[in-house]
């Protein structure tokens, strides 16, 4: 990979190649929040060639996790309209100098820039978080409070203490929320800031390291329970030969610790495989997904993330097997599917969270020297019909 040092607004900011995997995960998670993308607006967001992300769109496509329009692409099961404007994802210069992305949600209360403020640093827009500050963004306006995003990027070499340090000098600023980098480099540096801070803070959606001095309040949803969710609506359904499939998330490593726990504690089910850190866009790691599917005789797969979800369903069907009649599935994410088709989910509840964690902090404003608090919040299960009933 080669780096490109460039000026924007008086800052030196680096745009570097991205790996073909890296592309195509920022397309997808580009395409989770507007319905078409073109391909001159991907390669300027990607710092790259038409040619390589319409090779890119390609690869997406022939894993059915998109489809090919002329000149871009399109979401799953989307139907571009003309009167569907393209809500243009932050570029690459903004999220480098770390202005906040444009927000659409509207409140009710119009808050002046001298009101006090929650600074929330957050990964890179996903189908996840924007629902999550929308609802932050409206519960803290009834306090009065404004709310000021900064976007962070899943990269080893960002910055994230650059970020939150420009939001804890703003003086309006009265408390954190924080989403941390998953790469082990940047969290170090992330992780050290965060046990530092002077500003009251909570952590969104992630573990803290296990030795350190990050002793913070925590807001997380319990993949763990919701394993356990999965697990009994499938056992409910008669099925005990499940396979597993998990791709590569800041989360992944959580739900695939419960299920393991579940299947070291329980003797109902049999688990003949367990695929971990399977790329959705890797045609080759899918359908050898599909070949344990096949070849192991389960009944059911327990999937995460969508897109992994949606990759393995389009791959069963070239191969003549459907969802459920053939085979079960329950995806864990549960934000991408009810456009593309009817899958079982674990979804995070936004709502949920986003009240979660405003509270947490404002207590941890108001009372700054009480007890360190974790919270969990549990995900729900959306039964959308995808897991067939052998007890009929």
């Amino acid at each position: 990979m080669t780096d490109e040092t460039v000026q924007s607004n008086g800052n030196t900011v680096k745009h570097r190649d991205y790996l073909p995997a890296e592309r195509q995960d920022m397309i997808l998670s580009l395409l989770t929040r507007q319905s078409v993308a073109t391909v001159s607006e991907l390669a300027t967001l990607l710092n790259t060639t038409e040619i390589t992300v319409r090779r890119d769109l390609t690869v997406l496509s022939n894993a059915g996790l998109l489809k090919r329009i002329r000149g871009g692409a399109m979401s799953v099961g989307e139907t571009p309209t003309p009167d569907r404007p393209s809500n243009r994802m932050a570029s690459r210069d903004n999220l480098a100098t770390n202005k906040p992305p444009v927000q659409s949600t509207q409140s009710s209360i119009e808050l002046g820039p001298e009101q006090p403020a929650i600074g929330i640093m957050l990964p890179e827009p996903s189908f996840f978080w924007p629902e999550v500050i929308e609802h932050i963004r409206n519960e803290a306006s009834r306090f009065g409070l404004r709310v000021i995003t900064r976007e962070s990027v899943y990269e080893a070499d960002v910055r994230e203490d650059a970020i939150l340090e420009e939001m804890a000098s703003d003086p309006t600023v009265c408390g954190l929320m924080v989403a941390p980098n998953s790469h082990p480099e940047c969290a170090a540096i992330t992780w050290d800031w965060i046990g530092r801070s002077e500003v009251p803070l909570i952590v969104l959606e992630r573990d803290e390291p296990m030795i350190g001095s990050n002793f913070v309040d925590s807001v997380r949803t319990n993949h763990s329970y919701g394993v356990r969710k999965a697990a009994t609506h499938f056992l409910e359904r008669g099925h005990t030969n499940i396979g597993a499939a998990f791709t590569q998330t800041p989360t992944s490593a959580s739900i695939e610790e419960g299920w393991r726990q579940i299947l070291h504690e329980s003797t109902a089910i049999n688990c003949p495989f367990i695929a971990s850190q399977i790329p959705p866009y890797d045609t080759t790691q899918v359908n050898g997904v599909v070949d344990n599917i096949l070849e192991s005789g389960v009944t059911a797969v327990l999937v995460h993330s969508d897109y992994l979800a949606i990759a393995i369903a389009q791959a069963l069907e070239r191969r003549g097997k459907r969802i459920p009649t053939d085979i079960s599935l329950i995806s864990i994410d549960g934000f991408a599917t009810p456009s593309s088709r009817p899958l079982t989910v674990l979804r995070s509840p936004a709502k949920d969270l986003a009240s979660t964690a405003l509270h947490t902090l404002l207590n941890r404003i108001e009372e700054p020297q009480t007890a360190t608090k974790h919270i969990f919040v549990d995900p729900t299960l959306v039964d959308r019909g995808s897991v067939l009933d052998l007890t009929r």
